[in-house]
């Protein structure tokens, strides 16, 4: 960063115009730094440099009015390391972060707020204190101490540093609101993978339970037949026939239970065919096993449609999941279900006639709702849930396609 002023560092700029000049220079400085070190570091040697000011310090604190960190400028490492411990924010410095504005001080020790100052501590006498702050959030404080004329920090240092504060705290702020959109941006990207490699383990053990296992089954099934057609007949057998039947009967049973598990976890249909036949398959299953009339309108969606396999995949999902709320909970006898696509997006709705819920409280502890938000917030779409006690629900997912 460039110095204040001509001199050497540490010399007051020669001119109230070369203080402001100074100020305009940090002020751009720390708009363009994207690092918070190095804005925490510019600041306090600007407030030095600005206030004439032998010490400079910021302190930034958490919501209960820690300092949880504390930058500091005039005093060498020796000095730093003999005191040993960083401020906790109490007597002075407690003022500042609980005032609403700057302290400014002729002599900080005459002060019967001061606590004192701790072994090793550099003398300090002069003092000027301003938040940190940017309209109703305040990041921390900034002092400096010992103008180095000898003489009291006056109402222009207070300004000048009260304006360094500002540029700072807008130059803090833009680096958090960088910082917390990395963050999220990082954790869409790790709930993507994370959902990706999901529906490929999904994708694998569906396929497994189908050719391996619902094919071993399969090959147990035609065996057995085999052998009940060979007692079929001899009423010496016949016990031993009934044992079979009923043998056969629960391989049966496992067989169908395996091919529900596999169509749960991924039907091959929907990468084979698509969405189309997807849909269609589970509503006509779930349909069937739970009794209910369940109407789908695809609009003028034909059975080979295709869109993107990972929308393909979002829309499935929702959908699914709303229909297995709808079988666990909702004691509904009546849903109705559309999937339109038109002017760039797709729409999908799932009506029920059921008991309903509180959205508001549901959301929360429902990782069913939540799950479907996170799909469609990742394909850049969204979900809305409609429903109150007594009244049904609507699910309504909307996605950009094209």
């Amino acid at each position: 960063m460039s110095e204040v002023g001509d001199g050497p560092s540490g010399s007051l700029p020669v001119s109230r115009d070369a203080r402001y000049e100074g100020l305009l220079r940090a002020g751009l400085d720390l708009a363009g730094d994207h690092d918070l070190d190095q804005i925490l570091s510019r600041m306090v040697h600007c407030a030095a440099e600005l206030a004439g000011a032998r010490y400079a310090a910021l302190g930034i604190y958490d919501g209960s009015g820690r300092i949880e960190r504390f930058v500091h400028h005039g005093m060498d490492q020796a000095t730093v390391e003999r005191i040993g411990h960083l401020p906790e924010g109490r007597g002075l410095l407690r003022e500042v972060i609980v005032g609403d504005g700057p302290i400014r001080l002729p002599d900080l020790g005459a002060d019967q707020r001061s606590c004192g100052f701790p072994p090793h501590h550099p003398p300090m006498r002069t003092f000027l204190g301003v938040p940190v702050r940017r309209g109703g959030r305040r990041f921390g404080n900034l002092y400096v101490t010992e103008k180095r004329d000898g003489g009291d920090f006056d109402a222009e240092d207070e300004r000048l540093v009260t304006t360094l504060a500002a540029f700072a705290a807008a130059a803090i702020e833009s680096v958090m609101l960088v910082a917390a959109e990395e963050r999220a941006r990082a954790d869409r990207d790790l709930l993507a993978r994370v959902i990706a490699a999901q529906e490929a383990e999904r994708a694998r053990v569906s396929r497994d339970l189908h050719d391996q296992i619902g094919q071993s089954l399969t090959s147990v099934l035609l065996g057995q037949r085999l052998v009940l057609d060979a007692l079929d007949g001899d009423p010496e057998r016949r016990d031993v026939h009934a044992r079979a039947e009923e043998v056969r009967a629960l391989v049966a049973e496992a067989l169908n239970e395996v091919r529900q598990l596999a169509f749960e976890l991924r039907p091959i249909v929907l990468d084979d065919i698509g969405l189309v036949a997807a849909v269609q398959r589970l509503a006509a299953d779930v349909s069937e096993r739970h009794a209910l009339d369940l109407q789908v309108d695809l609009d003028d969606l034909s059975d080979d449609t295709r869109l993107p396999p990972d929308l393909e995949t979002v829309v499935y999902r929702v959908v699914q999941e709303s229909l297995t709320n709808v079988t666990r909970h909702a004691d509904a006898t009546q849903v109705r279900m559309s999937v339109r696509v038109g002017d760039g997006l797709l729409r999908a709705e799932i009506v029920d006639d059921g008991a309903g819920f509180d959205p508001t409280e549901a959301r929360e502890r429902s990782l069913g709702l939540i799950g479907m938000a996170e799909r469609a917030t990742l394909a850049g779409g969204s979900v809305e849930v409609v429903s109150a006690p007594g009244a049904g629900t609507t699910v309504r997912l909307e996605l950009p396609v094209g």
